[in-house]
């Protein structure tokens, strides 16, 4: 079989002035070629700068900060990039005869599995939220597939039925830092050893020699310890036992149209071990509780259809109490510590799934612009997190009055029976997820009262709007007459209480 290697293959679809290319590893790093990376899903272009990012960190970890700024000013020499590379060649083939990217020799299964249980909702019988054109995933390139293997094992729930899933978990929040172009995203989003070895994962030094997994498996049934897993391993980690089928006749690939040798299909197994504790992942924040005097940690996933800024403060904002809190992703500590940027503001992308076991409902793609000064002024992210969540609430609460009325011992209102809860949710996020986002980006953290108050006022508008618009087909309904004079009046007192906070703090 032809070797496929992601160290010096053109792989990388790049879009550039207009026009689309593939470049090679060593032409992105060297500065040979510049752009941004160009995929037709929002959920395999996150993970092919992801994947970058885990080559990078793998093969080119800056000795410190200083290093690390070098790189993001100049690109690699030939010469360093050759020396970087030079004893990986062998993990990153994708038809290596022993250890292939992202897969295992030997796998046995009773027949082929189609490559659109590759891509993430494509093969799921609620795939709705996903446009999906027949035979999308009927041949992939080399590109895509290698792509698609790397976003299985790191981002998507398990394939069900017994399969293990991510380090992370189930359907993990991934959190990049964006640059100016994908050259220096990458780098923007490597750990430096310093920072690897002083807070993130001080088993670094003694775990640096380990190779991923599909180079040298665990044992079936084999306990781990989380923190016995080497920043390669890691972040390399593959769950499952996987092995494609060898690449077809040339033919154009159904996910990104490129002219290539297609693989088909794979072969996949069960495989049983255990990882004991939390692998601290470099691209993802981490939450915890106090739980009978031990630490439980949990990484930050979609759970429901509410926007990514409603969970921005646990992203961002780094917080500890002695029952809880809250770690930012390493990559953005870092950015934090080590001033990597010049730019007033911080431009970074998180995404994701939002899944029911191993069924994918949702795919999630969202980016975020934080103004200077938002290191320092964690409560203020936090507060414009709950306004807008406390204006979203008395929209919500008016309108379950609406539908369930009142029944006590001194007064009963029957309700409309009609339940516009979840209508007024979501119409109240579509509406209000720009205002929110501008304020975080265009916010004085130093003055933050003229942007909340401003934000106050269009968050206020909108529900009192929303509600008329919702409960305006049942304004000639004589029975619903006392329920919607309730909701109405609930309403207006819940603005006021909320006004009436804003008037004590201020």
């Amino acid at each position: 079989m032809k070797p496929f290697s992601l160290l010096d293959q053109a792989w990388i679809p790049l879009h550039y002035e207009g026009t689309r290319l593939w470049v090679t590893y060593q032409q992105l790093l060297c500065g040979e070629k510049k752009g941004k990376l160009c995929l037709p899903r929002d959920d395999l272009e996150l993970a092919g700068v992801q994947l970058l990012v885990a080559i990078t960190q793998v093969c080119f970890t800056p000795a410190d900060r200083k290093e690390l700024l070098a790189r993001l000013k100049k690109p690699l020499s030939t010469d360093e990039f050759l020396k970087g590379v030079k004893d990986k060649k062998d993990w990153f083939d994708l038809n290596h005869p022993v250890t292939p990217f992202m897969q295992i020799r030997g796998v046995k299964a009773s027949k082929p599995t189609p490559m659109d249980k590759l891509l993430a909702g494509v093969a799921d019988g609620t795939n709705k939220p996903f446009v999906n054109p027949h035979g999308l995933a009927e041949g992939l390139c080399g590109s895509c597939t290698a792509i698609a293997l790397f976003n299985m094992a790191n981002n998507c729930p398990s394939m069900g039925g017994g399969f293990k899933g991510s380090l992370r978990g189930s359907t993990p929040i991934t959190q990049l830092i964006t640059g100016s172009d994908l050259r220096t995203t990458v780098w923007l989003n490597v750990l430096h050893q310093e920072r690897l070895n002083n807070s993130v994962m001080p088993w670094y030094q003694a775990t640096a020699q380990q190779v991923p997994n599909y180079v040298e498996p665990v044992k079936a049934g084999e306990k781990i310890q989380a923190t016995n897993i080497g920043l390669a391993r890691g972040l390399l980690w593959q769950p499952a036992h996987f092995e494609l089928l060898p690449a077809e006749d040339t033919g154009c690939c159904s996910v990104c149209n490129a002219s290539a040798p297609l693989y088909k299909g794979f072969n996949k197994a069960k495989f049983n071990y255990t990882v004991e504790g939390n692998w601290p992942h470099p691209l993802s924040a981490r939450t915890f509780k106090i739980v009978k005097g031990k630490k439980e940690e949990k990484f930050p996933s979609f759970t429901t259809t509410a926007p990514g800024w409603t969970q921005l403060s646990r992203l961002v904002v780094a917080m500890e109490s002695s029952k809880e809190g809250q770690i930012p992703a390493p990559v953005l500590l870092q950015i934090r510590d080590d001033g990597l940027i010049k730019q007033k503001h911080l431009r970074f992308v998180i995404g994701g799934y939002r899944n029911n076991q191993a069924t994918v409902l949702e795919r999630r793609h969202e980016f975020f612009s934080l103004a200077d000064g938002w290191a320092e002024h964690g409560e203020v992210i936090h507060y414009i997190i709950k306004t807008g969540l406390a204006y979203k609430t008395a929209l919500r609460k008016a309108l379950y009055l609406f539908s369930e009325g009142i029944k006590d011992k001194n007064k009963e209102i029957k309700g409309s029976g009609v339940n516009l809860c979840q209508s007024g949710d979501d119409l109240y996020f579509q509406q209000t997820e720009q205002w929110v986002r501008d304020s975080f980006a265009d916010i004085n953290f130093k003055e933050p009262l003229p942007t909340i108050d401003c934000l106050r006022v269009q968050l206020k508008q909108t529900v009192l709007e929303l509600f008329d618009q919702l409960t305006k087909p049942y304004r000639q309904e004589p029975k619903m007459l006392k329920a919607l004079a309730l909701a109405r009046r609930s309403l207006n007192k819940s603005l006021a209480e909320l006004q009436a906070v804003v008037t004590e703090e201020n």
